[in-house]
């Protein structure tokens, strides 16, 4: 009895007259090859955005840790400056604190005259002047005329000096001498140069306590 032949399916038949033919296997895997690589394409191309979003998400990271280290070394830089600004700052009150206020200059005035006469001199003259506006001070000239021993008004000058509140001397002049009281009298013109903390303008600072060569 002749044996049945399977059935030729019409993918085989086409594999076999169209192309070589294939051993069952070979034709499985082929056609299996075609179901599965249009859903290859299929993914690929459908997760190429998405890839490339990730790519530009990773370079994007890496920029703003950059941007971040920046910031990070930025911000110690700004610490340090402002540790700096203190410091500056401290150091400019305390110096501050040396320049007396509006209201206190009559008070220190007040107090150079009483040094004087301390000091055993007889003031001539006695003339604070204008304000001098600088940047952040303004330096206010007294012009003064006096007389005494030379040791008395040496001494004067070592005790203005010293005052807590800064005070200069310039213009020196010494002239005379005359004995009086068996004793040698000079006569010293001069310019105390003291100084106010602020720059407002003021027009004339006088004495609260009245001119010193008035009595």
């Amino acid at each position: 009895m002749a044996r049945k032949e399977k059935p030729v399916s019409e993918f085989n038949r086409f594999i076999d007259t169209r192309y070589i033919p294939m051993a069952p296997l070979s034709k499985f895997a082929m056609a299996l090859l075609l179901l599965v690589l249009p859903v290859i394409v299929y993914i690929v191309f459908s997760c190429r955005p998405y890839l490339t979003e990730k790519e530009e998400l990773a370079k994007r990271k890496i920029t703003l840790e950059s941007e971040l280290v920046t910031l990070r070394s930025q911000t110690g830089r700004l610490q340090q400056w402002e540790r700096k600004f203190a410091e500056a700052q401290e150091m400019f009150n305390g110096k501050a604190a040396l320049l007396p206020e509006t209201e206190e200059i009559p008070k220190l005035l007040k107090e150079i005259s009483s040094l004087g006469a301390a000091a055993g001199l007889d003031f001539l003259s006695f003339k604070p002047m204008p304000a001098l506006p600088k940047d952040f001070y303004a330096e206010i000239p007294i012009s003064i005329s006096l007389k005494g021993t030379y040791h008395s008004i040496g001494h004067f000058f070592d005790t203005v000096s010293r005052l807590e509140r800064i005070v200069s001397v310039g213009d020196l002049q010494m002239s005379g001498p005359t004995r009086e009281n068996h004793e040698m009298i000079l006569r010293a013109d001069c310019q105390l140069l003291t100084y106010r903390y602020g720059n407002e303008e003021i027009s004339k600072l006088r004495m609260s306590a009245g001119d010193p060569t008035k009595k």
